[in-house]
């Protein structure tokens, strides 16, 4: 096969036009863009053509998804005020972790300190359920906030970049890995009665916690970010869950009466909220340097055209 070669023309100017672009530049930006390709030996003339006015639907779709890099255009807004409301309701959890851990520190003081009353022992677990379900409320919200984010940051870059994600499977992701740990948690770790199988339980929900970073990592790779918040979240994320099935956290500790077990599970409570406190700042580093990629991504494409045009406009 003959090779690719470009087919750059560029007319002698006319005369410019206040206000506007001249015809010289106009026939440069259609030539900057403009390729020419030789047809094989044996293929027939017109089979394919390079004028996506000329190509078929069908022959757009199938070029389009072996890397046919589309336009530069502006990425939508709306993304960083979705990574906000997700970073102040992963805030929130981790408030309310820290909050539990206090009333139960507080509970076994006191009762070191001079005896609980009956009265003050339920007060205190009243307390706790409402903790517990205010979380389980903003654990269910921030998965569509997460979700929403993750899909439009997907459209981001196609339009920044070029490159074709599909919002879909990526917004999926992150559903899908959840839903995973959630019911290999409940059928395999909680009915495991020996370690075994509590550590491949384990096992497979560290599996489908690497569902939604491969296809986060995917977007990064394309918008050309650090990899590391994110890797560094999935990471946080596994040790979180292993905290969760181990130790016990406000969702999944059982109230209990017995005054020797307080300080342990106020220390488990620490614990978890200081593992929170991380995945939430590696959580919005991660989507940050997500959005600031895109953004430069596009600059430099858009500022890399113009500068075509002005070495058209200078000779």
């Amino acid at each position: 096969m003959e090779p690719i070669a470009a087919d750059v023309d560029v007319k002698s100017a006319a005369a410019p036009h206040l206000g506007g672009s001249t015809q010289r530049v106009d026939e440069a930006r259609r030539s900057i863009t403009r390729t020419k390709v030789t047809q094989g030996p044996g293929r027939k003339s017109g089979e394919s053509s390079d004028d996506p006015g000329q190509r078929s639907l069908i022959d757009r779709v199938l070029r389009s998804q072996h890397g046919e890099l589309t336009p530069a255009r502006k990425p939508f807004a709306g993304a960083n005020v979705l990574r906000l409301v997700l970073a102040t309701l992963l805030s929130a959890l981790c408030l309310l972790t820290v909050g539990g851990a206090i009333l139960v520190l507080l509970l076994w003081q006191q009762d070191r300190a001079a005896g609980v009353l009956s009265s003050q022992l339920e007060r205190t677990w009243d307390l706790f359920d409402m903790l517990r379900q205010v979380e389980r409320w903003v654990a269910f919200a921030v998965i569509p906030v997460a979700t929403a984010w993750i899909a439009l940051i997907a459209v981001n870059v196609h339009r920044a970049t070029g490159r074709r994600r599909n919002p879909v499977v990526a917004a999926a992701s992150l559903p899908i890995g959840l839903l995973g740990v959630w019911i290999v948690g409940s059928r395999i770790v909680a009915d495991s009665s020996d370690w075994v199988g509590q550590a491949a339980g384990f096992v497979l929900q560290a599996i489908f916690i690497a569902v939604p970073l491969l296809a986060l990592e995917r977007l990064t790779g394309a918008a050309e970010a650090r990899h590391r918040p994110l890797r560094a979240s999935a990471w946080i994320a596994v040790v979180y869950l292993a905290q969760l099935q181990f130790l016990g956290g406000l969702s999944t500790i059982d109230q209990t009466s017995a005054a020797d077990q307080w300080g342990r599970i106020g220390s488990y409570l620490v614990i978890g909220g200081l593992i929170q406190v991380l995945g939430a700042l590696s959580i919005n580093e991660a989507a940050r340097g997500i959005e600031e990629g895109l953004d430069n991504r596009f600059q430099l494409r858009q500022r890399f055209g113009e500068s075509l045009l002005a070495q058209v406009q200078q000779t």
